[in-house]
């Protein structure tokens, strides 16, 4: 075998090892083990901020850690509770009698009711299931049913009716019979309505009515085809009349024939001739000579425009014939 004198072999493996080593160097300057993988980037399905390994339910955005609660039924904020804490809980009173209305301070904050609470606070009499705020009283029963200070048969408010048939015990200003005031918010007449309301559409309000003596649900009071509104207004005609004039003709047919409806000499022409006939006719005597249209019109006594007009619900002809 061939032996290499020490002094030619020693140079050349140590340049290898030192080869070997400014590799590992490079290596590790580089960024260490070339097999590292990359950092993995954190999965947010819904996109709500969390991430998929600490939300609860990474398919709904409104489910994360840290969400508030609120009365739904799901666990919002991923603390294994559900609705606990929940913002728009519901504070609850007691409620004895079963009347719908508590008495006294909240006793409970949740989103359903526990057992024997309420919601509505008022109840005067938490003992008596006939008895809370709105209730009707009784004039028989000497005891504020409706939790407005008042006993059934008494007059709290000094305004002439008792308690059990007045709307409002304790404003002297309300009570059955009273002339409404308008747009004082107040239901002065007992009636359901505020003064200001126009339940109707007439274009009268409570008090107007009320002045007026027409029906505040009747828009046409007296049925003369105008609304009571129309008639104490643009027409000056009464409400409480179909026919303000006593011409024959109603309010409503004197304004659709351009009449006046308070001038009893003057009124709707209805019928041709024929005053009581649906089937009369206007003739003219007069002739134009020639292939011309005649033109001309029709006016009252007034010099007032007549229309034509069927009240049988029949049509109006206009026979126009021509000689040669």
């Amino acid at each position: 075998m061939r032996t290499l004198p020490c002094s030619s072999a020693l140079p050349a493996l140590l340049a290898l090892v030192l080869a070997c080593g400014d590799k590992d160097s490079a290596a590790d300057s580089a960024g260490g083990d070339s097999s590292d993988s990359a950092p993995v980037e954190a999965i947010d399905a819904d996109g709500d901020g969390a991430a998929a390994d600490v939300d609860c339910d990474d398919a709904d955005p409104t489910v994360a850690p840290g969400l508030t609660e609120t009365c739904d039924g799901r666990d919002q904020d991923c603390d294994g509770e559900v609705d606990e804490d929940a913002a728009d809980a519901t504070g609850w009173r007691s409620d004895v009698d079963g009347d719908g209305y508590g008495a006294g301070e909240i006793v409970a904050v949740s989103c359903e009711a526990p057992a024997g609470s309420a919601s509505l606070d008022g109840d005067c009499d938490d003992s008596n299931p006939a008895a809370y705020p709105g209730a009707p009283e009784d004039c028989e029963v000497a005891a504020d049913l409706n939790c407005d200070g008042s006993i059934g048969g008494e007059d709290g408010d000094a305004d002439g009716v008792v308690a059990c048939e007045d709307c409002d015990d304790t404003n002297a200003q309300a009570y059955p019979g009273n002339v409404e005031r308008a747009d004082d918010g107040v239901d002065g007449d007992c009636d359901g309505l505020e003064g200001g309301e126009d339940r109707d559409g007439d274009g009268l309000n409570e008090v107007e009515e009320a002045q007026a003596g027409t029906d505040p649900l009747l828009a046409d009071t007296d049925g003369d085809g105008l609304s009571d509104g129309d008639e104490r207004g643009e027409h000056g005609t009464d409400p409480l009349d179909d026919d303000s004039d006593g011409d024959g003709a109603s309010d409503g047919a004197e304004v659709l024939g351009y009449t006046d409806p308070t001038d009893a000499t003057d009124k709707p022409y209805i019928g041709g001739w024929e005053i009581d006939a649906c089937r009369g006719s206007i003739t003219s005597t007069g002739t134009t000579v020639g292939k011309i249209a005649p033109s001309f019109s029709l006016t009252d006594q007034h010099g007032d425009k007549v229309k034509l007009h069927d009240f049988c619900g029949k049509v109006v002809l206009l026979d126009f014939g021509t000689f040669w």
